[in-house]
This record gives structure tokens, sequence and C-alpha cells, in this order.
């Protein structure tokens, strides 16, 4: 079985509370966004904003923030997995650092697609926005919440990594590092209205090349001793 499969499995049945949280979160945040987005008296303010495509906008920071935060099992495992020596026994079959590295990363995002999914279905299904801006989003909110997965949970086995024998997920900082990234895109998306797609697209390309480069240097930065108990 590869090492992707177990770790999903595990994740889910160590965080099944995170799994319950992030469907309620992600359903009851899409609909309250949608059905604010659909309310006629919001289509065209008074100062000239169409807050109806305001709102619907903010179906990309927060699709990602969902996907994130039922993740965090992942994290937590991969520490579980040191202190364990699981990964020790990983390395002695023959894996390499990046091997075990993209074996819990791949595992974050399959987890993630279990609140994204649902959110953005829901948000794409009750969205009166046209079909095009409605579906842009729904694609640009998919990609993002994957990229920055992927980069919090190299982040986060990276940190944990570089403790001896961490007795917990290292601190929220990755987690900070990567909300960092999503946070700035709701002020923004009130600042510019439409004009903001294009800062989510930066951040989301932003995203995925910081990615594939602490990937692909994983080898190289954590040495095969850091992931010893």
């Amino acid at each position: 079985m590869k090492l992707r499969g177990q770790v999903f499995r595990r994740s889910v049945r160590m965080g099944i509370g995170y799994v319950v949280i992030s469907l309620l979160v992600g359903t009851v945040g899409v609909t309250g966004f949608g059905l604010a987005a659909n309310a006629k008296d919001l289509a065209a303010s008074s100062t000239g904003v169409n807050t109806s495509l305001l709102l619907s906008s903010f179906a990309v920071p927060f699709g990602a923030l969902v996907g994130l935060v039922i993740t965090i099992p992942v994290y937590i495992l991969f520490v579980y997995d040191k202190n364990g020596g699981v990964l020790e026994y990983l390395l002695a079959v023959g894996m390499s650092q990046m091997d075990i590295f993209r074996g819990y990363m791949t595992a974050a995002l399959q987890m993630s697609l279990i609140a994204m999914l649902p959110a953005l279905a829901l948000n794409f299904l009750i969205s009166k926005q046209s079909l095009s801006w409605t579906a842009t989003l729904t694609g640009l909110s998919f990609a993002t919440g994957l990229a920055d997965v992927a980069f919090v949970t190299i982040l986060m086995t990276s940190f944990s990594s570089m403790q001896r024998r961490p007795s917990g997920m290292n601190s929220p900082l990755g987690i900070s590092i990567g909300t960092f990234f999503l946070v700035p895109e709701l002020p923004l998306a009130a600042a510019l209205g439409a004009a903001a797609i294009w800062f989510d697209v930066a951040i989301c390309i932003t995203l995925i090349l910081i990615s594939s480069v602490l990937l692909l240097s994983v080898n190289r930065l954590i040495v095969r001793e850091k992931l010893l108990p």
C-alpha cells in the first residue's frame, strides 16, 4: 500500500473531529456568503460597489482556508510517526526524504478535497452570478486551496523535522504563514472588486512555485538524521 494511502486513512481516523468541523464550517460559510450575495438589495449598493460580486469572490480564500484546516491531523500524524520511529523505518526500506514528504503532502491534498469539494460545489450551485464568473472563482479557489495545502504541509513537516523530539505539531507557524497568503484576499476583494481576481491568480501561482521548489529541495535541506526519533 502506498504511503499516501496509509497516511490518509490514519489521518482521517485520528482527526475525525477536524473533518466534521471543516465540513460544517464550509457548508455554513458558503451558504452564508451565497445567500448574502444573492440578496437583491445587495446587488448594487449606493456607493457603486457591486456587493453581490464582492461577496461571491470571498469563495476563493474561504474555500482554501477550509481545505487547510482539515489537514491539521496530517501534521500531527507526521510528528507522531517521527517520534514512533515510523519515518526511520521508511528510510530503512529505501525511501528518500522527498518520498516521505511527498507521501504526507499528497495525503494532505487528498484530505483537503473532503472539505473543499462539497463547499465549492455548493457555492457553484447556489450562486446567481454569471456561469463564467462562478466557474472562474470555483476553479481558482480549488487551485489556490491545493497549492496552499501543499505549501503548508511542506513547511509543517520541515519545521517538525528540525526539532529533535517534537511533542506536538510545531506551533501554528506553518499554518500562520499559509494563512498569511490568503487573508489579504478579503480586503483586496473589497477594495479592488472584480480586479482582485488577478491578485488571487498571482497568489496561486506563487504558492505552486514555492511548494514545488521546496519539495524538490527536501533531500538537500532536510538530512536523513532529522527524521529519526
